[in-house]
């Protein structure tokens, strides 16, 4: 149920805001400076010998970037190969913000409304722009930015930072023996509690992200410790996954086995009969998550909410379910709460395992 929010690059640079007298409404179409996006990317204290059109095109073209990643190519547009230039304009605010989004250009089937969506959406993520100038004072003035739609063929794959081409396009995906129930049982009977810890009554949820090679070979290359349980359940987690080398039959594309990705999820419980309290609270507060999560797909976020609440009383710290609170949250423009989670996140794990988006919408 994790949802991805658009413009996992964006990190807003500062907000600015206008003075509260003398408050100039009129929409200028000439000024003496011209408004800019602004990134941490492009910050002129990080590169001294920059001039104001140094950062102007470093802004601009990340901008550009920003937008290609989170275009979401209209299906109908795609069928009949429309490809062209998109002009959005719009009304660039005294506080950096976007307003009185049109399009001046459109090539159809949806491209314009798509141009729209995508830069309503990164303003409402944190997007904010220098404003334009006239006589040394923040004006309101209109803008127009180009967006290109172009039709690029799929990459099926890409290449990790360790040089393997992990594979996205699957004709099929990896298999364990068996199936997934298959895989249930082999993770309930062959899965380790550390020893030293039985009487901690620690329970959790370790995330992992197996490397599954063309020739059945298994890796990890991402983990995610939800509960913060520790060292000891993380590397009892890995020695699972490696446990299930050479039983996986690869992925395969173009009729060929190729490296893929599998997530792979276990569950952490002590048997020790002290223990039971604590994993019957664990138990109820993933009925409650579940619940939480069902509310959240069927658009009902205050609900939602309520429900991975009730979940967090029973689970503190837990921090999938703060993530799940905090996108509810945000759902309902409650940034301010939402950060609140999000930043626990990062306090109680050191980093968040989606950084980016954090910081889009909390800063750094």
């Amino acid at each position: 149920m994790k949802k991805i929010l658009f413009a996992l690059f964006l990190v807003p640079y500062c907000l600015i805001s206008a003075g509260a007298q003398d408050v100039d409404t009129t929409i200028y179409d000439v000024a003496q400076t011209l408004p800019y996006p602004l990134f941490n990317k492009c910050k002129k204290e990080d590169n001294d010998k920059w001039t104001d059109d140094s950062l102007r095109r470093c802004n601009e073209n990340y901008l550009l970037s920003i937008l290609a990643q989170n275009i979401r190519y209209p299906e109908a547009a795609r069928q009949k190969n429309i490809e062209g230039t998109v002009v959005a304009s719009f009304v660039v605010e005294t506080d950096g913000r976007m307003s009185n989004l049109k399009i001046l250009k459109d090539i159809g089937e949806g491209c314009g409304d798509e141009a729209i969506r995508v830069l309503g959406a990164l303003d409402g993520l944190g997007l904010r722009w220098r404003p334009a100038s006239l006589n040394d004072k923040a004006v309101r003035m209109r803008h127009s930015l180009p967006i290109r739609f172009r039709l690029e063929e799929p990459i099926p794959f890409y290449v990790s930072d360790s040089g393997d081409s992990i594979y996205t396009m699957l004709d099929q995906e990896a298999q364990y023996p068996g199936g997934v129930d298959s895989l249930y049982k082999f993770i309930l009977s062959r899965l380790e509690y550390p020893a030293n810890m039985l009487d901690s009554c620690k329970t959790g949820v370790i995330e992992m992200a197996l490397l599954i090679g063309g020739n059945g070979s298994v890796d990890m290359v991402n983990q995610i410790d939800f509960n913060n349980l520790g060292y000891d359940f993380q590397w009892k987690a890995l020695q699972l996954a490696n446990r299930t080398a050479g039983q996986w039959t690869p992925a395969i594309y173009n009729e060929k086995p190729v490296t893929s990705t599998m997530p792979l999820r276990v569950l952490f419980k002590s048997n020790k009969p002290a223990c039971k309290a604590a994993n019957e609270r664990f138990d109820q507060a993933m009925i409650l998550s579940n619940d939480g999560a069902i509310l959240l797909e069927s658009e009902k976020p205050e609900e939602a909410i309520a429900k991975f609440t009730e979940a967090l009383a029973l689970s503190p710290n837990n921090t999938e379910l703060l993530y799940y609170r905090g996108s509810a949250l945000l759902q309902l423009n409650r940034r301010d709460e939402a950060c609140l989670d999000y930043n626990q996140i990062k306090a109680i794990l050191g980093i968040t395992w989606f950084e980016s988006v954090r910081k889009v919408v909390c800063g750094w």
